[in-house]
């Protein structure tokens, strides 16, 4: 019996007995250490007592029918050593879960070692979601003399050499931060952070943080220290239809004889279209600058267009084959007027969240000189590490931020006083070559193996759960087989030319993996018997499996319906996205939107 199976027979209520501690044991009267015999033993004697049938008295029947549904719960899960197990640490709730058919096989030992880990993870997790605890160890390092041009020394004071390199090698700056958030409410925050660090700021600091969410499009937000230095800043945000407008502003007792310093920022999408963004922001304080900039996000791949609507998007949870499929591109250019800083800046940016990996290079030209950032990502929230190159006027710096479960570790390393290309760019190779060494030798590996289970798990649910399928769909097709054929017979003898005649169509998944391959099905003659007139039209915004004829060989994987056919004796052959629409003869050529690739 499955799992929903096993649970149709219980009542789903709220206030349900079953959610009590112990109560299976208790309907059959049984401390938890009993016996596989003993639970059948007392299951047989209640249920003999309790069965509907055996009673004769109409006004305890329908008591004795709840009774007996509640033997036939208890001895259903507390007959089953797994189902049992789950019972003891989870209690009801857990045998509503859907487990991994392969802890079935465990035994009762390794089951409570699994399931008892899984437990301290949920609660553990459960206690960090409340309080949310984030720290941060930022350690800077100043490691100029290790790249120090010293000229041309002798082989035998090389040692020398770097001995007094490594020497020079010292620590710059520490600050230790960490964060607690607590929810007061559905719309109210508060965040506790405290700060030390090295030099001028080592005595630390005590932030306090509210934010409240008045509305969907309103929120405020306020921030102070709780110890010395007593200041308040104030920020509020507000979401209109039109774009985002957020206003900051800090109170002090530094500012009393002049106006607080306001920073207005404000984004807007500029094309109905497009996603792409204008960002206008202006700061009064000292120094006080201005900035426009433009933002501009454009995907790729089989995910389709960010604004993208008809769910073809959602369709693919298994990925490209590469990892390089899909993702997001996006640049950047605008003007600041803030000093020296004033200038020119421009970023190109891409994503590929296959592989959980993020790139961008920017370029800021300004009264100071040409300055370049480089960035590189690998990770998820979870885990992940960033890698930053920096090179301007004042020297080149490699910053390296690990974070893992909210805590992180930044070690901001200076590697030059001056501007150095050169070290610069040797700098960018190292981490780049480690990504390129870790995606040949470990995600692409990993990513081929997930995608060669995921497609045995497939076969292997056409072959065993789906039986009903196949021969429905083969009864189905047998059925459209003498229409097919009278609609194919119509298109080869039209009158003046040959009309639309399918010669073979498949329905399966996009992905050219060589293990998809049995996974297409064979649609030719529903195909077939939807010609009419030399024409072929099929709706779109939805998926195709739904067609007569059609089922769907390989569910979350995007799929197409491959077409190969004549018209007016010319050999054609095309490509249709499941969630587009299908139009043939193919008019691309006249501007149809069928996204298709022919051969003539």
């Amino acid at each position: 019996m499955t799992q929903s199976g096993r649970n149709s027979t219980v009542s789903e209520e709220k206030d349900s007995p079953f959610d009590k501690e112990g109560f299976l044991y208790s309907v059959l009267n049984l401390p938890d250490t009993a016996s596989a015999d003993e639970v059948r033993e007392r299951y047989r004697a209640l249920s003999v007592l309790f069965h509907p049938d055996k009673q004769r008295d109409e006004s305890t029947k329908a008591t004795a029918s709840k009774r007996f549904l509640e033997i036939q719960k208890a001895y259903e899960v507390l007959s089953d050593p797994f189902l049992r197990t789950v019972y003891d640490i989870y209690g009801f709730e857990g045998t509503r879960i859907q487990w991994p058919p392969e802890l079935h096989t465990k035994s009762k030992s390794e089951l409570r070692v699994i399931f008892n880990r899984v437990k301290w993870e949920r609660e553990t997790e459960k206690l960090e979601d409340a309080v949310r605890p984030q720290g941060r160890l930022t350690i800077g390092v100043d490691a100029i003399s290790l790249f120090e041009d010293r000229g041309r020394a002798p082989i035998q004071e090389t040692l020398i050499d770097l001995r007094e390199r490594l020497q020079g090698v010292r620590v710059a700056s520490f600050t230790l931060r960490h964060s607690v958030q607590k929810a007061i409410n559905d719309k109210t925050k508060v965040t506790i952070v405290s700060r030390i660090a090295s030099g001028r700021a080592g005595a630390g600091a005590l932030l306090g943080t509210v934010k409240h969410q008045y509305s969907p499009r309103l929120s405020f937000e306020a921030t102070t220290s709780l110890l010395r230095g007593h200041f308040v800043s104030l920020r509020s945000r507000y979401q209109s239809n039109e774009g985002t407008y957020v206003v900051q502003t800090s109170l002090s007792p530094s500012f009393a004889p002049t106006f607080p310093p306001v920073t207005v920022t404000h984004t807007r999408r500029l094309f109905k279209d497009s996603l792409t963004q204008g960002v206008l922001s202006c700061h009064t304080g000292n120094p006080p600058y201005f900035s426009i900039n433009i933002v501009s996000p454009h995907s790729f791949g089989s995910q389709g267009d960010l604004s993208d609507t008809d769910g073809e998007g959602s369709q693919s949870k298994l990925g490209s084959w590469t990892g390089f499929g899909m993702g997001v591109r996006q640049w950047s250019c605008g003007i600041n007027l803030a000093g020296l800083g004033t200038g020119l800046r421009a970023e190109w940016g891409l994503a590929l969240p296959e592989l959980a990996a993020q790139a961008s290079l920017a370029i800021q030209l300004s009264l100071a000189g040409l300055g370049y950032v480089l960035t590189g990502t690998w990770g998820d929230e979870r885990a992940g590490i960033t890698t930053t190159i920096g090179l301007n006027a004042a020297g080149v710096e490699l910053t390296l931020n690990l974070s893992y479960l909210g805590q992180r570790l930044v070690l901001p390393i200076a590697l030059a006083d001056h501007e150095d290309t050169s070290l610069a760019c040797i700098a960018a190779t190292v981490p780049s070559a480690a990504f390129a060494l870790a995606y040949q030798y470990i995600l692409k590996p990993r990513r081929r193996k997930q995608r060669a289970e995921f497609y045995r798990k497939m076969r292997k649910e056409l072959l065993e759960e789906r039986s009903n399928i196949h021969r429905e769909v083969e009864e189905t097709t047998s059925l459209l087989r003498e229409t097919a054929r009278k609609h194919t017979q119509a298109e080869k003898t039209k009158r003046y030319c040959e009309g639309l005649v399918v010669l073979e169509a498949s329905y399966g998944p996009t992905d050219p993996d060589p293990e998809a391959r049995d996974l297409v099905v064979d649609v030719t003659v529903a195909i077939q018997a939807l010609v009419h007139k030399s024409q072929l039209y099929i709706p779109g915004h939805r998926p195709k499996s739904g067609l007569q004829g059609f089922y769907d060989p390989a569910p979350s994987c995007a799929k197409w319906l491959r077409i190969r056919y004549t018209f007016g004796g010319r050999m054609h052959y095309c490509e249709i996205p499941d969630y587009r629409p299908v139009v043939l003869p193919l008019q691309g050529k006249r501007g149809s939107h069928v996204f298709s690739i022919e051969y003539c």
